[in-house]
């Protein structure tokens, strides 16, 4: 089955985060989406061949209080994204693009406790932000990263009432980040919420 205009439009936007790769692998087709925990350590391309797409993960547990971990993509497969192109590899995440946006966080932003409006992927185009989850773990992320936002079940914590995260732009330069936002699950499907879950297929 050919991949959706959407996933081709994400795939792409993926592959300008995960540098090509050297080597050949042969495919028979897409193989299913692969994600697995990954040690803790930047996110960016952290196996080239085979290639693994190391991205860190935002989730709510099932007592609402929010995380953050690292998971690595491991579903692509060597191929030609534009014949007559030579082959690359080329993955593609799970979910339904709803939306495609770009985001500015100025120099000094904060933005207070909040939960993700939904299932998302951040990508960091420029400048640096980090995000705190409700157990006091950051994640600070800079150029080429990629996060998966997925704390919308983060329900408030503590005294404070804390509950999603806290977002803070970070250095001296605007950060710059290109958002894709999935289609929200559908009752009875997987929330998403999980670690190393991005988003149901």
């Amino acid at each position: 089955m050919a991949p959706s205009k959407t996933g081709r439009r994400v795939a792409a936007l993926l592959m300008a985060v995960a540098p090509g790769c050297a080597g050949v692998r042969a495919a028979d087709g897409p193989p299913p989406m692969t994600i697995v925990p990954a040690p803790s350590g930047p996110a960016g391309l952290a196996t080239a061949d085979p290639p693994a797409l190391r991205y860190g993960v935002l989730y709510a547990d099932a007592a609402g209080r929010s995380h953050v971990q690292y998971c690595d993509l491991t579903n692509f497969t060597f191929k030609s994204y534009a014949p007559p192109a030579p082959p690359q590899y080329v993955g593609t995440p799970p979910g339904d693009v709803a939306a495609i946006a770009y985001a500015v966080l100025p120099v000094g932003y904060v933005g207070p406790w909040h939960s993700a409006p939904g299932p998302q992927w951040v990508i960091t185009l420029s400048g640096r932000w980090s995000v705190e989850a409700t157990d006091g773990t950051v994640l600070e992320q800079g150029p080429g990263e990629v996060q998966f936002n997925a704390d919308a079940g983060s329900t408030p914590q503590g005294p404070d009432g804390r509950a999603g995260h806290l977002t803070r732009q970070v250095g001296a330069a605007p950060t710059v980040q290109l958002i894709v936002s999935s289609k929200k699950p559908l009752p009875g499907q997987a929330s998403g919420t999980g670690p190393c879950e991005p988003a149901p297929k």
